[in-house]
């Protein structure tokens, strides 16, 4: 019996000599190896560095000439760059790129079996803004991995070419889509070419897809879309489309979308949607505004009066200078009924003081920030 045991003793012991002697050559193999990469890329990375300093200009022949392995082992370093610069650092360094092939081998992996390859292939065809690699990135749109279909989307909205806002806004109708806001962002960068596609999209039926189109043509500042924008607001059977469709006609800061706005604030509406028109207006900055926004301050919705509070507060001078007049009046009306300092504050004038006090605040960072 002991010496089975010391049999079993000697197995599980040289098991535990072969497993840490191949930890040990895996790890020397790799650190080889990495330390083979880093001495190929230095002469390379030096190059690019120079090639970027020098905004692209001079360099470009150099760099081509760079032999492929020590190439492939500064690529990472390089795409890493092609993402961050613009202009013609941007273009110089594409210019490369195509030079060398790399679009050409990345269209190829946008078909490879691997999930990771494809991914890879079609955040680098976004990076160079491959325009003939719009079809096939369209088609990853429908790809069985969430992870290819979000970065073949952000590389069209790189690329920005408006023939592919359809296929974008038709991957929104299934049941794993794109999120949202990559989504939207990505359709705003194809451009205002765009805005007639959106535009149309407004009538999908799926309330999602009109939701994400109204973000993107607010993006856009698309401000020939208002009126179908304001249609929306008016007649839209979901509430979420109705607040996009708001928030959205404030951000575009035309005249004309006072009107559905204020149409939007009356009492027999959801309280979501007044509260949404009512930060919109804020944000659309018109004094016209203010009148209508003192009135909601005493709303009995908190969320609405809330909202008008700090809407008055971010449309400027004009803004301020009412919520302070609604202070002021309930000071003078607490003083002339002899309450004086005791008098009970009414809710408008609490919303009020907290948006004078938040401007106040931001006043200050602002002052400080300056010096």
């Amino acid at each position: 019996m002991l010496g089975l045991f010391t049999v079993v003793i000697a197995i599980l012991a040289a098991v535990v000599a072969v497993t840490a002697a191949g930890i040990i050559v895996v790890r020397l193999t790799r650190r080889v190896r990495e330390a083979k990469r880093t001495r190929l890329a230095a002469s390379p990375r030096k190059a690019l560095l120079a090639f970027v300093a020098d905004n692209g200009e001079e360099g470009g022949d150099d760099l081509v000439a760079i032999p492929d392995d020590a190439w492939r082992a500064a690529e990472p370093h390089a795409l890493a760059l092609l993402g961050k610069l613009r202009g013609e650092a941007h273009l110089g360094l594409v210019s490369v790129f195509l030079r060398r092939g790399t679009a050409r081998a990345a269209l190829a992996q946008l078909r490879s079996r691997s999930p990771v390859k494809r991914a890879r292939a079609a955040q680098v065809l976004g990076d160079l803004e491959v325009r003939r690699a719009v079809p096939d990135l369209c088609r990853l749109l429908t790809d069985r991995h969430g992870e290819v279909r979000v970065v073949a989307v952000r590389a069209l909205g790189r690329i920005g070419d408006p023939a592919a806002a359809w296929r974008i806004i038709a991957s929104l109708d299934r049941s794993d889509p794109l999120p949202s806001l990559l989504a939207s962002h990505s359709l705003a960068q194809l451009g205002p070419e765009a805005e007639v596609t959106l535009s149309a999209a407004l009538d999908h039926p799926q309330a999602r897809v009109r939701a994400v189109c109204l973000d993107a043509l607010g993006l856009l500042g698309a401000t020939g879309s208002v009126h179908r924008i304001a249609r929306i607001l008016r007649e839209d059977s979901h509430l979420d489309v109705r607040i996009a469709a708001a928030t959205n006609l404030g951000k575009l800061g035309t005249r004309s979308a006072l009107e559905p706005l204020t149409h939007a604030l009356h009492e027999s509406r959801p309280t979501a949607l007044r509260a949404a028109a009512a930060r919109a207006l804020g944000d659309l900055g018109a004094p016209a505004a203010v009148p209508t926004l003192v009135k909601l301050l005493g709303d009995d919705a908190f969320q609405v009066a809330h909202e008008a509070a700090h809407a008055l507060r971010r449309i400027g001078p004009a803004g301020l200078e009412a919520l302070r007049d609604v202070i002021a009046s309930e000071r003078a009306a607490a003083q002339a009924a002899g309450m004086g300092a005791h008098a009970q504050r009414s809710a408008a004038a609490g919303h009020a003081e907290e948006a004078l006090a938040l401007a106040e605040v931001l006043s200050d960072e602002r002052v400080g920030a300056a010096r």
